[in-house]
């Protein structure tokens, strides 16, 4: 299953197509949302996140990349100096963001940085990340960048859109697998079920398998 599998159970009853999350919905959901903060520093303004009732996970390293991904994690907001010692001794955290971004890209990603040469020097790098913060940020600014951050870990669009770049057979149809995850994706296995009589790709298959999941995930977090 996807990175981020929970177990929901769909009524029946319920429509089983999906949609972009309301505005209200997203205010509603974004503090079960859980973020990681990768820094070996104390990380300003992470209290008054925590205080405001931000589901937090402060780690001030990665020692293991398959263990921190199982953690499931939506938002990763990543230093890029000092972290990454032992999995990324020589790039750091530029590493761990290329990494993350490689092979899990549904996972939103923050660059938290003091230096603004560092940004610059390493621009490609840099541009991977979905959104870049400043050590120096005032709360209102970073907690801005955050909500933004949230909410495009929400979107199902973006899911849709990270999957049909992983699809790269290019006899797949991608637009008549979005039409039906869009149709039925709050039931995963007739989405499956339908999606398996257009294609038998394996890797195919296991990036729908994962967005699946995502969207799961994301509608869970809604009331009943």
């Amino acid at each position: 299953m996807g990175i981020f599998d929970f177990n929901f159970n769909f009524g029946s009853n319920k429509s089983h197509s999906i949609r972009e999350l309301s505005s209200e919905e997203i205010n509603k959901a974004k503090f079960q949302a859980r973020i990681a903060i990768v820094d070996d520093e104390e990380v300003p303004n992470m209290e008054n996140l925590q205080n405001d009732g931000y589901n937090i996970h402060k780690s001030s390293d990665i020692p293991k990349m398959d263990d921190f991904i199982a953690q499931k994690h939506h938002l990763v907001i990543l230093d890029i100096q000092g972290v990454g010692k032992k999995i990324s001794p020589e790039s750091e955290g530029w590493g761990i963001l290329e990494y993350l971004k490689q092979e899990h890209p549904h996972i939103v990603v923050i660059v938290f940085t003091g230096a603004d040469w560092s940004i610059t020097k390493f621009k490609d790098k840099a541009d991977k990340a979905d959104f870049i913060i400043g050590k120096d940020s005032e709360y209102l600014n970073f907690k801005m960048k955050v909500d933004a951050a949230i909410k495009k870990a929400f979107s199902i669009d973006f899911h849709l859109g990270v999957l049909k770049k992983q699809i790269q057979n290019p006899n797949e149809n991608k637009q008549k697998i979005e039409e039906i995850i869009k149709r039925y994706g709050r039931n995963e296995e007739k989405a499956k079920k339908k999606i398996k009589r257009l294609t038998s790709n394996e890797h195919t298959l296991q990036s729908v398998d994962s967005v699946l999941s995502i969207i799961s995930s994301i509608y869970s977090f809604l009331p009943a």
